[in-house]
C-alpha cells in the first residue's frame, strides 16, 4: 500500500529549523496519524509523502512558501494599551490572545501601545523534516467525512466491570 488520498497515514518525524534545532518530534512516542489529502499537513510535506510506503524514510526541506508561508507584515499589529485588561502583566515575548481570539506574540512594549505578531510562529522559515512512514491503512467513510483519523475509545480501562 502507498500513501495516496483518503489513506490514514502514521508517521514518526523530527522537525528542525535552519540552525538544526529540534522544534518538534515524536520519534520516541506513538506515530502521528493524519488523513492524506485532507490538508492536515503543510502542503509541501503532504505532497512529498505521496507515493511513499511503510518503513520508508525521507529527509526533506519544505520551503517557507510551501509550509506556513511568508511573514505577513499586515499581521504585525499595534494594539492600544487600553485594549488589555491588565497591561502591566504583559511582557515582550509573551504569547497572548487578542480580543478577536487571534494568537499573537508580544514583540515590543511602548508607552501607549503594544506591538504584536499574529503570524504563525514558523512563518517565513524553511522546515527540515526527517519522516518515517510507520503505517498506512484505508480511511473509513466516517474519517473521510470528518477529515481526520477517528480514534476508537478503549473498550475497557482495566478489569471487567471497573468502568
Amino acid at each position: 500500500m502507498i500513501i495516496e488520498t483518503n489513506k490514514i497515514v502514521a508517521i514518526h518525524y523530527v522537525l528542525k529549523n535552519e540552525k538544526g534545532e529540534v522544534l518538534q518530534e515524536n520519534k520516541d512516542h506513538d506515530p502521528e496519524e493524519y488523513l492524506h489529502g485532507a490538508g492536515n499537513l503543510v502542503p509541501g510535506l503532504e505532497r512529498a509523502l505521496e507515493g511513499m510506503k511503510v518503513n520508508e524514510v525521507m529527509e526533506l526541506i519544505v520551503p517557507a512558501d510551501d509550509a506556513y508561508g511568508p511573514v505577513e507584515k499586515s499581521l504585525i499589529i499595534e494594539v492600544a494599551n487600553e485594549e488589555f485588561e491588565d497591561i502591566d502583566s504583559i511582557h515582550e515575548g509573551d504569547h497572548i490572545q487578542l480580543f478577536d481570539g487571534t494568537d499573537a506574540v508580544v514583540i515590543e512594549m511602548h508607552e501607549d501601545h503594544v506591538l504584536v505578531d499574529a503570524n504563525h510562529p514558523l512563518a517565513g522559515q524553511n522546515l527540515y523534516y526527517t519522516i518515517k512512514v510507520s503505517g498506512i491503512r484505508e480511511a473509513t467513510d466516517e474519517e473521510i467525512e470528518h477529515g481526520s483519523p477517528i480514534q476508537e475509545a478503549p473498550k475497557s480501562c482495566g478489569p471487567e466491570g471497573c468502568c
